[in-house]
């Protein structure tokens, strides 16, 4: 690292300069938490990193334990102009894909190969799909059609108007397609710029290890030990690669455009080429990287050239009207082109499980693999499908947004009059596919929404409340009765026959709580069938774009009220998620599907939002090795998104340091099954658990716990006995007459719970660690009003940490 941040190394030394002192070192969640919050104390300074993440140590000690944390939530969500990274969310979902490997397919090389190179194609077609709507707004809608406008504006027209205008209008219609490719060209290079730029800023820290190892030729998507390799995160070489295989598939596909409106055979065959050489070495993982620079020059050179002959020459004549010459056939082919990338996948995998079903070809698993216990079929096109469908509804809705601004939206040629307004021509298909864009998935998710909600409002029956009372009935000797007087004060939340019926009417709705906060809990596995009907919708409209066959005949009304819900789209989802940042429970259920897309390297497309985990795991890697170095013993406590984090790097550590002072691992609130295990099997899975803590020598953790509640609506356990606690919630159904029953901490209230804290002491205190037990946290109180589980202050945790 740098020399500035060795330096904050050496000022956090006075907190580890005792030999066996613990530290506890805290990774929080989602939705960033300040060092404040994570610490429960004021008195802190920051010892390692920068604004965007860094370690800070508290000056005070809590149960015999020096206190740190790492706070990585500037990376992700800290500012507020972050959240027009969400405009690159289908590009997200196109690296989304290609990680949502099957375990199956993870074990066969042939079918592995095949899935990364479908991968990747999937993700050139979003890419292709965005130049072609960008295309369609820029160069056909704004410049060639509004720029073509000849009579001056009205003057009664925004100024914004008049400008736009000003900027396209030029007689020759050549040059003014000659300025929208300049345009166009612009917001590509754009693109890759802040791909660029966003690598340089949160993703440029060598990862610990590196040094002297040979790097992989291949992505980190291939390296055989998956996450727990010390390679994962260092994925520069791969986003290089891919970044400048885009941005010349896009440069050779706007050439082709042009070079097919302006009539120029030469640079149609030359762009075609440049297109289809992009497409081959995208497909493939590493082979031609001397080629991939000299395409992206020919690529941009084609594109000057084109744009230069549109400029200069006579190709348009006589009185045209409608779109860009030839952009209806470039749609329709580019269409078809993309579903040769998307499909391919559908042909490719079955034909290589063919071929191994004849013993034709070998490379398969030889044993069991390890499933998930919820499996996810066809995830990868599902996702790839998805990434689409949010390209198109968005960038349809822009074209139509761009068309009604700029004047009178027309459907075909045939319908301009001779007016004197301004009359804009936008594909007649969209008639037809608009109301499936928006009307089916905003069905499609009500109808999902209606039926979860329904099953929400059925738990809660006879059978779950019969469960829960028998679960808490059982665990009454874990509460023993106060002292007289307080006895008295003692309630049971729990439903009996001696209750009057307005406090049994009571304890039922409480019961009833319980079961449906746990109905809650499993929507997010639920989710995926909510998926799978949206990518069914978007494959469905891309092949009756691309055969023409969506009905035109739906009423006025209907089109004219799908195309404002297209308009709205963009706007109002931005300005929700706008909304949204500022709260930190929305931001929470936001940050989970944010949190986890981007904690993959950019290993299929390089345009995704940048990988915060290449910057956090070397972070926390190298301070643990330092706090290792400096004699102490490392807790690291994860919380929900940062118990992955911890996990992988610590995983990495262990093949690292072999034999070397080992940490102590506690999670909670943790995904790691949940939504990784589920959605990522190929990565996430028993091996990485078993490396992390199995039946092996030289595993890198003393110890693993992970704690979960069944309210948890994120979090849950990872499938190991010797490392699973599950954890009641509410902790008890004891409550003092006149206060509210016990409440649940779902998620977010693991760090105010005392008996999770009481089993970390005794973990890490356990016979053979040389650590003292902790000091007493202070008095039990025996006051009635201080229910179990609960603190004094409304919003502090455990030792003061507010609940994150």
């Amino acid at each position: 690292m740098r020399s500035s941040q060795d330096e904050g190394l050496a000022a956090g030394s006075a907190a580890a300069s005792e030999p066996q002192a613990v530290v506890e070192l805290r990774v929080h969640g989602v939705g960033g938490t300040a060092p404040a919050t994570l610490l429960g104390t004021t008195a802190f300074r920051q010892v390692w990193g920068d604004r965007l993440a860094g370690f800070y140590a508290a000056e005070v000690t809590r149960r015999n334990r020096s206190l740190e944390a790492y706070c990585w939530g500037g990376l992700t969500s800290r500012s507020n102009f972050r959240v027009l990274w969400v405009l690159l969310f289908p590009f997200m979902l196109a690296n989304l894909a290609g990680w949502t490997c099957s375990a199956r397919t993870h074990a066969d090389r042939w079918a592995f190969a095949a899935h990364r190179a479908c991968g990747r194609l999937a993700a050139l077609a979003v890419t292709l799909n965005l130049m072609l709507i960008v295309s369609t707004v820029v160069v056909d809608t704004w410049a060639y059609q509004f720029g073509g406008y000849e009579k001056p504006l009205p003057s009664d027209e925004p100024r914004w108007k008049s400008v736009a205008h000003a900027l396209a209008h030029q007689e020759q219609p050549g040059r003014r397609v000659a300025i929208g490719v300049g345009v166009v060209v612009a917001i590509l290079l754009g693109l890759a710029l802040l791909s660029y730029r966003a690598h340089n800023r949160y993703e440029q820290v060598t990862p610990i290890g590196t040094d002297g190892r040979e790097q992989a030729r291949s992505s980190s998507a291939a390296l055989p030990d998956g996450v727990a390799d010390p390679r994962f995160f260092d994925g520069a070489a791969t986003v290089r690669r891919l970044l400048r295989l885009h941005v010349s598939a896009g440069l050779a596909w706007l050439a082709l455009l042009v070079a097919y409106a302006i009539r120029d055979q030469r640079f149609q065959v030359m762009a075609a080429v440049a297109l289809g050489a992009a497409i081959v070495l995208v497909a493939c993982e590493a082979a031609g990287e001397h080629l991939v620079t000299p395409l992206a020059a020919t690529a941009l050179a084609l594109t000057v050239a084109t744009a230069s002959s549109a400029w200069h020459g006579s190709a348009f004549r006589g009185p045209l009207r409608g779109h860009l010459p030839g952009l209806r056939v470039a749609a329709i082919v580019t269409f078809g082109l993309l579903c040769a990338l998307i499909f391919v996948r559908l042909l490719v995998m079955p034909l290589i499980a063919l071929l191994r079903a004849l013993g034709i070809r070998d490379g398969a698993a030889s044993g069991a693999v390890e499933q998930p216990s919820r499996r996810w079929p066809g995830a990868p096109f599902v996702v790839a499908a998805l990434s689409m469908l949010s390209a198109n509804v968005v960038g349809w809705g822009c074209l139509l947004a761009a068309a009604s601004s700029l004047g009178s939206l027309r459907w075909s040629a045939d319908t301009v009059t001779g007016d004197s307004e301004i009359q804009i021509v936008v594909f007649e298909t969209l008639r037809g596919v608009i109301p499936w864009l928006t009307f089916a998935p905003v069905g499609l998710i009500l109808t999902f929404l209606l039926v979860e909600l329904a099953r929400w409002g059925l738990a809660g029956g006879r059978a779950d409340r019969d469960s829960i009372v028998a679960w808490y009935a059982g665990r009454s000797d874990a509460d023993p009765p106060p002292r007289p007087p307080w006895d008295a004060w003692r309630s049971s939340a729990l439903p009996t026959e001696d209750l009057p019926p307005v406090g049994r009417k009571r304890a039922t709705r409480w019961v009833r709580s319980i079961a449906r906060a746990r109905k809650l809990a499993r929507l997010p596995a639920d989710a995926r069938y909510l998926f799978t009907g949206l990518a069914l919708i978007a494959g469905l409209a891309l092949i009756a774009v691309l055969i023409d066959s969506l009905n035109r005949s739906s009423s006025e009304a209907t089109v004219t009220f799908a195309v404002t819900v297209a308009v709205m789209i963009p706007a109002g989802g931005l300005a929700l998620l706008r909304w949204g940042w500022h709260r930190p429970d929305a931001r929470r259920w936001m940050g989970v599907l944010w949190d986890v897309g981007t904690f993959w390297p950019r290993a299929y497309h390089p345009f995704a939002p940048p990988c915060y985990a290449e910057r956090a795991v070397p972070d926390l890697q190298r301070r643990v090795r330092w706090l290792q170095d400096s004699g102490c013993q490392v807790l690291v406590v994860g919380h929900s998104q940062g118990s992955v984090l911890a996990a992988v790097a610590l995983a990495q550590l262990g093949a690292l340091r072999p034999g070397c002072d080992r940490p102590v691992l506690v999670t909670f609130g943790s995904p790691l099954t949940t939504l990784y295990g589920w959605a990522f099997p190929a990565y996430i899975n028993g091996n990485l658990f078993d490396r992390l803590h199995g039946p092996r020598a030289g595993e890198p953790l003393r110890s693993w716990r992970n704690f979960s509640y069944k309210t948890d609506y994120i979090g849950g356990p990872i499938g190991r006995d010797e490392v699973d606690v599950l954890l009641p919630d509410p902790s008890t159904a004891w409550y003092v007459t006149g206060e509210p029953m016990p409440s649940m901490r779902r998620h977010t209230g693991y760090w105010s719970d005392e008996a999770m804290w009481q089993r970390i002491d005794e973990q890490v205190t356990a016979p053979g660690t040389g650590v003292p037990p902790p000091a007493s946290p202070g008095p039990v109180s025996e006051e009635p009003w201080i229910s179990p589980g609960r603190s004094r202050s409304p919003t502090a945790g455990h030792d003061g940490c507010a609940d994150v």
